[in-house]
């Protein structure tokens, strides 16, 4: 078995990635490695490949101010993901209030019917995500996954 077919399906097994994701990386990895494929190159040692690279790892906030106070956050999606399997520790009346709290201030979240899969999901559309902020001040405000 290959180093990078390993590490997809050690990925599957610890929850980061979902089956579907697991398949379509092998899909790749297989198109990828396929003889009539053009070659890209030799293949580093312990490089992940593109596709797997391009998982989103982390959020990151950075702040670049004309005055020096500088922010540069970086928060690991696992984190995310960790604290949100977290809600099945609340109890249930906590939660009812946590939903009717979060629902007053506009946000719609049922975390009473949050499930795996939508933590997946949440992580993938981060992919795409991008804010940008310039402000008549210079302030620059970047939020971005990577």
């Amino acid at each position: 078995m290959s180093e990078d077919r390993a590490r997809i399906l050690n990925m599957l097994a610890e929850g980061k990635i979902t089956a579907e994701e697991a398949e379509q990386l092998l899909d790749a990895l297989e198109t990828r490695t396929a003889p009539a494929a053009p070659a890209a190159g030799p293949a580093i040692k312990g490089d992940p490949g593109p596709l797997i690279a391009a998982l989103p790892k982390y959020l990151y906030v950075k702040v670049i101010s004309d005055n020096g106070d500088n922010v540069d956050v970086k928060v690991p999606l696992a984190l995310v993901r960790s604290g949100l399997k977290l809600t099945s520790l609340i109890p249930p009346q906590a939660m009812d209030q946590l939903n009717d709290s979060m629902s007053e201030h506009g946000m719609s979240i049922d975390f009473n019917n949050l499930k795996p899969e939508d933590i997946d999901e949440l992580i993938e559309a981060l992919r795409e995500m991008e804010i940008n902020v310039n402000a008549a001040n210079g302030d620059n405000v970047r939020v971005y996954c990577a």
